[in-house]
């Protein structure tokens, strides 16, 4: 399925000192070559005080998302993999990120999204920068996939047959592609051994059915 790239103005509000002098040279970050196991979607979520900047995304409208870090570092991140997507042509919803240092925010996982009654989502990260765009890809996932695509991916590029499972988070087609996702928008090729199956034609041929498109490392 194919989908549109958009053209993003970001404009970043600092609100702490700490962050303004630690977010000057911004540089993106590689996807690292461990992946930690992704977490499926819960239903409650907190809010810890953090610092904050406040990104508006101009996007056919403008929507905002709002980035809640502890460090300058966190933050860079957050803006590397927002801009992965952007990149990608993957239009993500009106999120807010919070960004960790302990997982005892995010329940003890290495990260979770959770929707909120006004439509949009709460994205908690406490794992590397693939746990990151994983959690993205599920937003994502929820703001763009049809249920064709979905059934597409299922009968050709997942070892599953239904796109939730709550027992066993690694038998979920929502799980294999978000994976797939994150696989695809890294800086590099990874191997990712979480999902299955997950050789690399396969994770090619999943990419594609996702996003129409091809892997950002394969096309740098």
């Amino acid at each position: 399925m194919a989908h549109t790239n958009t053209t993003t103005a970001i404009k970043t509000l600092l609100a702490s000192a700490l962050i303004v002098s630690g977010i000057g040279a911004l540089t993106p970050g590689g996807a690292g070559a461990a992946i930690e196991t992704p977490t499926q979607t819960s239903t409650t979520t907190t809010a810890p005080a953090r610092q904050e900047s406040t990104t508006e995304t101009t996007s056919q409208g403008l929507e905002t998302t709002v980035v809640i870090a502890e460090t300058a570092e966190q933050l860079a991140s957050v803006h590397w993999a927002l801009g992965r997507f952007e990149t990608a042509g993957l239009e993500l919803p009106t999120l807010a990120i919070y960004t960790h240092s302990d997982r005892a925010d995010c329940k003890g996982l290495n990260g979770y999204l959770a929707n909120r009654l006004d439509g949009g989502w709460d994205l908690h990260n406490c794992g590397i920068e693939f746990t990151l765009l994983h959690e993205l890809a599920h937003a994502w996932d929820n703001n763009s996939l049809t249920e064709d695509t979905r059934d597409e991916f299922l009968r050709e590029a997942a070892q599953a047959t239904t796109w939730n499972n709550a027992e066993n988070w690694f038998l979920a087609g929502g799980e294999h592609a978000a994976n797939v996702i994150a696989w695809g928008l890294g800086n590099e090729r990874i191997n990712q051994t979480r999902t299955r199956p997950y050789d690399h034609d396969s994770m090619l041929e999943g990419f594609e059915i996702l996003t129409g498109g091809q892997p950002l490392w394969l096309e740098g």
